[in-house]
C-alpha cells in the first residue's frame, strides 16, 4: 500500500484528483486480485513460479534503489544470484525434484549470501562502519523480499486436501491473498473518508487509527466471504478459526504496510515504485503479505 503522506490544508489534492485516484486504485486492485486467484486456482508450477519470480526479484530490485546514495554497495549481482538460486530450488518439489535438505534452504540461501558478500568485500577498504551497513543492508533486504515471500510456495507445498482428499494448498493461498488485500482496502477507504487521528505519524504521516479499524472490520469480513466461497475446499477453517485468522492476519498486514513505511520515511523517499497506477510499486504490492503468509503457514502447520 503506497503512502501519501498528509500535506498542509493548501495543498490538499482536489475532490477530482481523490476519485481519479480511487478509480485506478479499485481498477489495479481487482486486476492483480484476479491475476493471483487465477495462478492459485489453475495451480501451474510454472505459472506459479513466474508470478514469485517476477514478484519477489521486482520487490528487490526496488528495494536497492531505495538507497539513493550511489557509492553504497549493496552487493547487488551476488544478491541477484543467490536469489535466483533460491527461487529455483524452492520450486524444485513442484516439478517432481526430491530434496532431502529442502527444510535447510533459507539458511544455505543466507550462508551463500553472506560468504560471497564477505568475500567480494576483500578487494576494497574498510569504511567503518559503513562497510557493516553495507552488508546489514543487503542481508536485510534478501531477507524482507526474498525468503519472506517465499513462505507462499512452502504454503503450496503443505499437505493439505479439501473434504474430498484433494490438494488444497491453492485455496488456502486465495483465503490468504484475500484477506491481505481486503486488510488493504479496508485500510484505505475508511481512512480516505474519515481518517483524523494519526496511527504513527513519524512513521506514516497518511495511516489513521480510524483507517486501521477499518482494516480490521474488512480483513474480518473479507476471511469470512471466501471462507464461504471456498467453502469444502478449506476443511481447515471454520466459523471460529475464520474469524480469529481474519483478525490476526490483518494485525500483521498493518504491521507490513509500517514496515515498508519505515524503509521509505527512512531513507527520505516518497514511493518505491509506480508498477500499477494508484498502487505503486512492486513493494507496496506485496509488503503486507510478507507478514501474513509466514503466519498463515505457521497456522496451517499448526492445524493440518
Amino acid at each position: 500500500m503506497t503512502d501519501h503522506p498528509a500535506a498542509p490544508s493548501p495543498a490538499s489534492p482536489a475532490p477530482a484528483s481523490k476519485g481519479r485516484t480511487f478509480l485506478n486504485r479499485s481498477i489495479s486492485t481487482v486486476i492483480l486480485v484476479a491475476l493471483i486467484t487465477l495462478a492459485f486456482w489453475l495451480s501451474q508450477p510454472w505459472i506459479l513460479f513466474g508470478l514469485f519470480a517476477v514478484l519477489s526479484l521486482g520487490a528487490l530490485s526496488e528495494y536497492f534503489r531505495l538507497f539513493s546514495d550511489r557509492g553504497f554497495r549493496r552487493f547487488q549481482t551476488q544478491t541477484f544470484v543467490v536469489a535466483v538460486a533460491y527461487l529455483a530450488m524452492l520450486f524444485a518439489p513442484h516439478w517432481g525434484c526430491e530434496v532431502d535438505w529442502y527444510g535447510e534452504l533459507d539458511g544455505l540461501a543466507i550462508a551463500a549470501l553472506l560468504i560471497l558478500m564477505v568475500f567480494s568485500r576483500l578487494s576494497k577498504p574498510l569504511e567503518g562502519f559503513r562497510s557493516l551497513d553495507e552488508i546489514s543492508a543487503t542481508l536485510f533486504g534478501f531477507v524482507y523480499c526474498v525468503l519472506l515471500f517465499g513462505f507462499i510456495p512452502k504454503i503450496f507445498l503443505l499437505p493439505v486436501t479439501t473434504a474430498e482428499g484433494l490438494p488444497a494448498a491453492s485455496f488456502y493461498l486465495i483465503h490468504l491473498v484475500a484477506v491481505t488485500k481486503m486488510t488493504d482496502a479496508g485500510a484505505y477507504l475508511v481512512g480516505s473518508a474519515i481518517g483524523k487521528q494519526k496511527l504513527v505519524p513519524h512513521v506514516s504521516p497518511g495511516k489513521t487509527w480510524q483507517g486501521f479499524w477499518g482494516s480490521l472490520v474488512f480483513a474480518v469480513g473479507g476471511s469470512y466471504l471466501a471462507w464461504w466461497l471456498l467453502g469444502d475446499r478449506v476443511p481447515l477453517l471454520d466459523g471460529v478459526s475464520a474469524g480469529v485468522l481474519g483478525l490476526v492476519l490483518a494485525l500483521v498486514a498493518v504491521l507490513g504496510d509500517l514496515a515498508e513505511s519505515i524503509l521509505k520515511r527512512s531513507l527520505a523517499v516518497k514511493d518505491s515504485g509506480h508498477v500499477m497506477p494508484g498502487i505503486g510499486g512492486f513493494l507496496d504490492l506485496v509488503d503486507s503479505i510478507l507478514f501474513t503468509a509466514p503466519m498463515y503457514y505457521f497456522f496451517l502447520r499448526l492445524a493440518a
